[in-house]
């Protein structure tokens, strides 16, 4: 037997059902902030806004075609909200959620739980279900637009009162706890993806500017006995607090210590969130400065370092370059069926060598680049189609510390700190599993530095080779009962904003690029940035153009050798 409810009556219900039961995190972060107790007219008002909110905007689409459609999208979408909210301490933001729109569907896959499935069954499915046994009583299209606008009336007036005699309570707690908005469920995500989808339909109709176009190698050819090969290792939710080389108590770092890198320990990532700091990080744009727009109006390091001649590639083991690669030579291995280094939907990062030899060697013709025209460096070359072996750039961007599943990035082999969390469930855990399983994963990738360093000691005959690794951002582990990464990066944590920066140089592109490592060693404690990057990689090549800042980068006054003007 069916229950028949009229739409309005419906509609109230869910705004109720989703402010109470959505919105767990929010309520607990607010009885944290504020005393029930001595104010609780102000839980009240809170409590009446969130679902007259919802109210709103259920109304607006509370027609007969697509009423149920609609409302059942936003209890299932708020269901799994809460549980990210509520099981990880995650705060929704537009970082958050572009970064949801761009993970891939096997770093969905590793999110998936039995506590996931409960949550979304009690607070999605179950809901949704018996909204479909209710009978909703729809009135005639004029009479019932009527009513809808006396609902909207009414609701409004409901919002507007509550706020306007509830407004020096209320705006106070707003100004000193503007983090708990991004608790709010569903107005997080919904004003997160509508101003995501704004900014994208406006990107959409922006044409990418080309930058450094004048861009050309510095260092005059006698100089130069042998091309360049410089790898770029682009690390995943690796934090600094972490590296034994930053002088953390474990040996998370036991072959890349054997090296003779130059480490710098005080780095600051551009974002929180591998959608934001990988675009930043590769911009000429500093944090304060960048944009999604702006990351899409502009070309970015990878367009300069080819525009002078490089040879540039990305190898990908991770989700995508976010936009970065759109321009160079692209190669995902993400999805490879290679059984020596992938199972179950799942590459470790050893495969990023995989085949990178074969590259290296192949003939340099140009005909593999991804640009249809190139344009002609100041000195009259073609950026493309020199007849010599070519100077390379590599980008490797790994799997790393990816979470929440850190067992899964590494091999059987390297577990070393036992007992490791061996669940997405990482409240599930103990502090010191979940840690456990964290290093183990950054043992594995000191391997990967390290075999990946060899491999450029082999090529040092016929390259001057060199080395870089840094971070997109970090983690936190249950640090005051945060994990994951992603909170806005004003309230972001330390863990999830320091990341490792280091360097190896062979000797021969040392002497070749009159780089003083002492000089650099001084720097090594400096308070640097992914800001730093972009003008740093084209010092480090010794790339001449208007777009690099001396003052980002850190091998300006380390040259000893004379470049040309």
């Amino acid at each position: 037997m069916k229950i028949t409810l009229p739409v309005w009556k419906v509609t109230l219900l869910i705004s109720l059902f989703i402010a109470v039961f959505g919105n767990f995190s929010f309520w607990k972060s607010m009885l944290a902030a504020a005393s029930f107790k001595e104010e609780p007219f102000l839980f009240v008002a809170f409590f009446v806004v969130i679902t007259m909110l919802i109210n709103l905007l259920l109304t607006l689409f509370s027609f007969r075609p697509v009423f149920k459609l609609v409302a059942s999208v936003l209890i299932l979408t708020s269901a799994f909200a809460a549980y990210f909210m509520d099981n990880y301490a995650v705060m929704i933001d537009k970082g958050m959620v572009q970064n949801v729109l761009l993970t891939d569907y096997r770093e969905a896959s590793e999110l998936f739980s039995l506590r996931l499935l409960i949550t979304v069954f009690l607070l999605g499915i179950v809901p949704v279900a018996l909204l479909y046994k209710v009978r909703i009583q729809y009135q005639p299209f004029w009479k019932g637009l009527w009513h809808k606008g006396l609902v909207l009336v009414v609701t409004t007036g409901i919002l507007a009162g509550t706020l306007y005699s509830n407004y020096k309570e209320i705006s106070f707690f707003g100004r000193e706890h503007r983090e708990l908005r991004h608790l709010i469920n569903p107005t997080n995500y919904i004003f997160s993806l509508e101003s995501i989808i704004s900014r994208h339909w406006a990107a959409g109709k922006i044409m990418t500017q080309p930058i450094g176009t004048d861009a050309r190698k510095a260092l005059p050819e006698a100089l130069r006995e042998k091309p360049a090969l410089v790898i770029f290792v682009l690390g995943e939710t690796v934090r600094s607090m972490n590296f034994s080389l930053n002088g953390y108590e474990r040996e998370t770092n036991p072959l890349l210590a054997k090296e003779d890198l130059i480490n710098f320990t005080d780095v600051s990532s551009c974002g929180t969130a591998t959608a934001v700091s990988v675009p930043c990080m590769f911009s000429r744009f500093g944090r304060k400065e960048y944009s999604d727009i702006r990351g899409k109006q502009y070309e970015n390091v990878l367009d300069v370092i080819q525009y002078a001649g490089y040879e540039v590639i990305w190898r990908d083991n991770n989700s995508g370059c976010q936009g970065t690669c759109k321009r160079v030579e692209f190669d995902n291995l993400a999805h490879k069926d290679t059984p020596e280094y992938c199972k179950a939907d799942n590459c470790v990062d050893a495969i990023l060598l995989d085949g990178l030899q074969q590259w290296v060697d192949r003939e340099n013709t140009g005909t593999e680049d991804n640009r249809d025209t190139k344009p002609k460096a100041e000195n009259g070359s073609s950026a493309g189609h020199d007849k010599r072996r070519r100077d390379k750039f590599i980008v490797l961007h790994q799997k790393g510390n990816h979470g929440p599943t850190y067992y899964r990035r590494y091999p059987n082999t390297f577990e070393v700190f036992k007992p490791a969390c061996k669940t997405n469930q990482l409240q599930s855990c103990s502090r010191e599993e979940v840690v456990n399983a964290y290093d183990n994963a950054l043992l594995y990738t000191d391997y990967n530095l390290s075999r990946t360093i060899d491999f450029l000691k082999r090529n040092s005959t016929q390259y001057d080779t060199a080395l870089v690794y840094m971070s997109d951002h970090g983690e936190s582990l249950g640090e005051n009962n945060l994990y994951l990464h992603g909170l806005p990066y004003m309230l972001a944590p330390d863990y999830q904003k320091k990341v490792p920066f280091f360097l190896w140089l062979s000797e021969g592109y040392q002497q070749t690029y009159g780089i003083d490592k002492q000089c650099l060693a001084s720097k090594t404690n400096h308070a640097l940035s992914h800001d730093n990057l972009f003008s740093s990689l084209l010092g480090l090549l010794a790339i001449q153009t208007e777009v690099r800042d001396e003052q980002l980068d850190i091998f300006s006054s380390c040259h000893t050798r004379p470049t040309q003007n």
